[in-house]
């Protein structure tokens, strides 16, 4: 009996001496696990509320509007891109005689070249400026001519016609602008005229998209008249070409179509360099190797991107043998190639320009 109760008391004992061991463990864990707890948060700084990033609390209620330089890179437009691969590409042109120049070779290339479905409206006036155009928009002038170029050659459509009824007449692909020449040096003559007249035609448009150009027009020979304005024929040209800078820059026309550099191309290669530096008037420029050239760069500059050709099929003949710069075998590929030049650089005069 003794015995049974001496083990009893043993029994008890034990149990009691594992619970204890047990409990003093589980402490010891806590323990352990409670300083690594300490440890990670000591190390891991707490974050305030000003080293969170936050982009509001960065700027300044109050900061200053952006800057004029900031704002012109992308202008006061969005320019839709060029048409692509389009079942009929319709162009107006908004100008004057230069506006004639640069177009009146495209027949020629676009029979040599078998397309049918370019359509260049030509809204002429003489010696016209932004300004004149603007405020013939507003007066409602019937004080154009109104030319269509085509594969079907030069047709005059109407001889009194006013800019209002023109810009609602087709439904337009492209709308190119240019400046009268004179004036085309001199920026602040562009606007606001520019930006009015792309306003003007955006509520009288029956197109859903256009996309609008700009003719780069080239400098005055060196013995013109009115070339004193600038002093030298480059120095004319580098002017238009700071202008057209400025104006792509301030209005977001981004599609330049380069004639001016394609005739100081032009004129850098002493083969091309006919008549009166490539003029017939110290102005207008030279009725075939002249007009052939513009008509290139305008080929690169709109129709070839839009339908996926290239001027170098071309083996146009412009000319009769007798005339002054008849286009030929012997230099219409480096014709080509200032305008092909031009394109590529818009404000430079390349020295590939005599590759022929």
């Amino acid at each position: 009996m003794k015995r049974l109760i001496l083990l009893g008391l043993l029994a008890v004992f034990s149990m009691q001496s594992f619970a204890q061991v047990n409990k003093t463990a589980l402490a010891k864990n806590n323990t352990k696990t409670a300083q690594k707890t300490n440890v990670a948060t000591a190390q891991k700084p707490k974050q305030t509320t000003a080293q969170k990033p936050n982009a509001t609390a960065t700027q300044k209620p109050n900061a200053a509007p952006t800057s004029n330089a900031a704002t012109a890179t992308n202008g006061y437009l969005c320019n839709p891109p060029l048409p692509y691969l389009p079942s009929k590409l319709d162009i107006l042109f908004i100008g004057n005689s230069f506006s004639i120049d640069t177009s009146a070779a495209l027949p020629q290339i676009l029979n040599s070249l078998g397309i049918n479905n370019v359509n260049v409206y030509v809204l002429y006036r003489g010696g016209c400026s932004m300004k004149q155009h603007y405020e013939s928009y507003k007066n409602g002038e019937k004080a154009y001519e109104l030319y269509r170029y085509s594969i079907l050659g030069e047709q005059l459509l109407e001889k009194a016609t006013s800019i209002n009824d023109v810009m609602r007449r087709y439904p337009y692909d492209v709308v190119v602008f240019q400046q009268f020449s004179l004036e085309s040096g001199d920026y602040p003559t562009y606007e606001p005229y520019l930006s009015k007249l792309i306003q003007a035609y955006n509520i009288n448009k029956i197109s859903a998209r256009t996309t609008f150009a700009f003719n780069e027009t080239w400098a005055y020979a060196s013995n013109y008249k009115s070339l004193p304005k600038y002093k030298t024929t480059n120095n004319m040209w580098k002017s238009i070409c700071n202008s057209v800078k400025k104006m792509k820059a301030t209005s977001g026309i981004d599609v330049i179509i380069p004639c001016g550099t394609a005739v100081q191309n032009a004129r850098s290669v002493e083969a091309l360099n006919v008549d009166n530096e490539l003029t017939r008037d110290g102005l207008h420029i030279n009725f075939y190797a002249g007009r052939y050239l513009l008509a290139c760069t305008f080929f690169e500059s709109i129709i070839a991107p839009c339908l996926n050709r290239s001027i170098r099929d071309d083996f146009t003949i412009y000319g009769k043998a007798t005339d002054i710069g008849q286009v030929n075998n012997s230099n219409r590929r480096q014709l080509q190639n200032c305008a092909r030049l031009a394109v590529a650089n818009n404000y430079e005069v390349s020295e590939f320009a005599k590759t022929e």
